[in-house]
């Protein structure tokens, strides 16, 4: 049985109890649909007294139902997740994000699309360095190079690769570069489209836990080289905080 982690914030910006109601509705899954109290204790790690509160509340509200000592989601939470498609779509979540990674790296930021076998750039926030990386929204970029690329293939289906390369000749070390990003959790290339250039890519996973966007961050070899390490570890906290927003609750 998976576990469900309860972050450990600023309590001035988060209130425990809130985030722990949450933590409960978070651990129904697709496989648990029903929970004893018990095991959503063990999910969550708290006491009995604590967990049994949280479940009276969120019944109490409407958010869960109980029957043969087994709690569900309700029809509550189906209602709110109805109104998602019409009031949000991915430039909408990752905006915020992108312009704060913006910031923090003094790079050039980008989301692109996976559509078949290319990305497409849609939304990009520039760096304000006159010696950046130009990326402009709407650019259709082929899948055989770049970390964007290596970061769709490491999370989509096998068969992809296939269809990327053809007939063309695929990468003797392709297989390890993969098994890499994946232990990563991000790509990053150097000189791959054009010399004098890195980029750096990590994925967001949906609700499903399906790759079918990722953010890069796009600069000078020289200064992305320099700050790799501080530069993926923001460029992941970015994918995983909209990952959680776009529904996933185990980001990888």
């Amino acid at each position: 049985m998976r576990r469900v982690t309860i972050e450990n914030k600023d309590e001035k910006t988060l209130i425990r109890s809130v985030v722990r109601a949450f933590a409960v509705l978070d651990c129904f899954s697709e496989d648990t649909q029903r929970l004893t109290l018990h095991e959503i204790c063990q999910q969550l790690g708290l006491p009995k007294s604590t967990v049994f509160r949280l479940l009276n509340t969120l019944l109490e509200i409407g958010y869960l139902h109980l029957e043969e000592q087994k709690y569900s989601l309700s029809f509550r939470v189906l209602r709110l997740a109805s109104f998602i498609p019409s009031t949000l779509n991915m430039r909408v979540i990752a905006n915020s994000e992108l312009r704060h990674l913006g910031e923090l790296t003094g790079e050039t930021v980008s989301i692109s699309v996976l559509e078949g076998t290319e990305r497409i750039v849609i939304d990009v926030v520039e760096s304000p360095s006159l010696l950046r990386s130009i990326v402009r929204v709407g650019e259709v970029v082929g899948l055989q190079t770049g970390a964007v690329s290596r970061v769709f293939m490491a999370f989509q289906k096998a068969g992809l690769i296939g269809e990327i390369f053809g007939e063309g000749i695929v990468p003797r070390d392709l297989d390890a570069e993969l098994a890499e990003v994946r232990a990563l959790g991000y790509a990053c290339s150097i000189g791959d489209r054009v010399s004098g250039a890195s980029g750096m890519a990590a994925p967001i996973f949906d609700i499903n836990g399906a790759c079918n966007y990722c953010i890069s961050i796009a600069g000078p070899e020289a200064r992305m080289l320099a700050q790799r390490d501080e530069l993926a570890k923001h460029l992941i906290a970015s994918t995983q905080r909209i990952s959680r927003l776009y529904g996933n609750v185990e980001t990888r």
